[in-house]
């Protein structure tokens, strides 16, 4: 019940304070209270959906986001119509390349944001990063509401699930004993014969 009552103080506040000349009675009346809030605009950040939202509410979003791209993202399915589109073997071993480095990359930065320690709520962790990174990290998380590093993880592990699917569907069309065949096998070819010779 606590929750309630103190959103609809918070919906009077800003009600009042939108309406004409209530920004000055809501000033007189929190100065009576002992609370000094000078005249001005505050808005530091440009408004979105994200900021009507409260903490709890964003990082309860993110988590199921979260839920939602791990279980219901079609990884294997668009993996697989995608490797079909692209049939030539030898465009298959350059694209498995690719799709090995893009899983680094993404790696990468999942470790990174799963490391950030933006206060969310009434809690300050311990951080482990550097200031210099932190602090970008924290603005982004205060913008979001704590909801923007937990929903790129998210969409990365969507990312990083289409990835290993995709390789499983090019080994599974394309088996090879060396993950790392020559993207051009007719040379290796020609020399093969070469060297009979």
């Amino acid at each position: 019940m606590g929750g309630r009552r103190e959103c609809a103080v918070e919906n009077v506040c800003v009600v009042l304070a939108k309406s004409k000349n209530g920004g000055r009675i809501l000033r007189d009346k929190l100065e009576k209270i002992g609370l000094n809030l000078p005249a001005g605009r505050r808005k530091a950040a440009n408004v979105t959906l994200l900021t009507s939202l409260v903490e709890g509410e964003a990082i309860h979003l993110a988590r199921d986001f979260g839920y939602v791209c791990e279980t219901e993202f079609p990884a294997r399915q668009i993996a697989e119509y995608l490797c079909r589109q692209h049939s030539d073997p030898t465009e298959q071993y350059r694209r498995k390349d690719l799709i090995l480095a893009t899983k680094q990359i993404t790696k990468e930065l999942m470790d990174l944001l799963n490391q950030d320690r933006s206060p969310l709520c009434n809690t300050r962790p311990q951080i482990i990063l550097e200031p210099a990174i932190q602090r970008h990290l924290t603005h982004f998380s205060l913008i979001t509401h704590g909801f923007g590093s937990p929903a790129i993880v998210a969409a990365l592990t969507a990312i990083q699930n289409f990835l290993t699917e995709s390789l499983k569907h090019l080994e599974k069309s394309y088996p090879s004993s060396n993950s790392h065949l020559s993207v051009t096998p007719s040379i290796d070819l020609k020399n093969k014969e070469m060297e009979k010779k």
